[in-house]
């Protein structure tokens, strides 16, 4: 078996730390096998016509995990002094997620419909089936490939009428955040500030965010968590 590569190494000690953490109860974690390390496209992709004119770049594939699957999900454990916390994330490897059909994500005729064949998942939450994931947008000529994120939800808050918005991050920095949130539920909120996060919807979210800023800090010290704070800090101008 290969050794792991940096950004494995990151995710799988994140892994770690959730099963270590006696603050902290894991209700599921799953490790898959670590797969074929690749510095450019795979040569599957140029025998694929539908592929044609889609950039993987170097930097890309060299920061993306070969792991066939890695997901965890967890919560604060009772009688801790924690308040109500939890997360869950789910990837998988992302040259096998790519090929694989868009999800089914938004009725035609809704706004971000039109998006939806080109949005392919690479982080989800299976178990909590809350109906939110992220996603990675498959276009010709774009460099680096954008990241969109899914809330069924996200069209009940004012002045929104859709359940997706896109992410200021690219793949290996959405991979890089989940590293430090562990997948707590809504941080990807923290990327973007199109969606107004005071609606009273993101309510549960902004209280569970700052609960992660609030103890994460303490309970995982080998992290910096001073660019996260100032994201939701901002998230409040």
């Amino acid at each position: 078996m290969r050794a792991p590569t940096p950004i494995e190494q990151r995710l799988l000690k994140t892994q770690q730390e959730l099963q270590d953490c006696p603050h902290l109860a894991v209700d599921r974690s799953l490790t898959g096998e670590l797969g074929q390390i690749f510095e450019r496209t795979p040569v599957l992709f140029s025998y694929l016509p539908e592929w044609d004119g889609v950039v993987f770049s170097s930097e890309l594939c060299v920061n993306s995990p070969r792991i066939t699957e890695l997901a965890n999900l967890w919560r604060s454990a009772p009688g801790v002094g924690l308040p109500e916390l939890g997360g869950e994330f789910r990837i998988t490897d992302l040259f096998t997620a790519v090929r694989k059909y868009p999800p089914d994500l938004i009725p035609s005729g809704w706004p971000g419909a039109e998006l939806c064949p080109e949005l392919r998942v690479i982080d989800d939450t299976p178990l909590t089936a809350a109906g939110q994931l992220a996603a990675i947008r498959i276009q010709r000529q774009t460099d680096p490939l954008e990241i969109w994120y899914y809330d069924m939800d996200m069209n009940e808050v004012q002045g929104w009428s859709q359940q997706l918005v896109r992410l200021d991050l690219t793949y290996s920095g959405y991979l890089e955040q989940l590293v430090l949130t562990k997948g707590t539920y809504g941080w990807q909120y923290l990327f973007t500030d199109e969606v107004p996060f005071t609606d009273p919807y993101f309510k549960n979210i902004r209280t569970g965010l700052a609960a992660m800023l609030d103890h994460f800090p303490g309970l995982f010290p080998a992290w910096d968590y001073s660019d996260l704070r100032r994201r939701f800090a901002a998230r409040f101008d």
